[in-house]
């Protein structure tokens, strides 16, 4: 199945998600939501990440009780 067709066939299958009272809102923060899971599922696989810990050290928050 080529990109556009697997895109078509998640949007359809995005929408019977919703409820009837949906709005256009919903259906957007929906798709931007599934959009970045599926970057960051990308991220995962191509080894794009960083530990925990590489985390707390770049944002310098407490790492059991000390400043990193």
């Amino acid at each position: 199945m080529n990109q556009g067709a697997s895109i078509r066939e998640a949007a359809h299958k995005l929408v019977d998600t919703l409820p009837e009272d949906a709005t256009w809102e919903d259906l957007a923060r929906l798709a931007f939501e599934m959009q970045r899971v599926e970057e960051g599922i990308a991220d995962l696989d191509a080894g794009r990440y960083w530990s925990s810990g590489e985390i707390r050290e770049r944002l310098g928050i407490l790492n059991e009780g000390h400043m990193v």
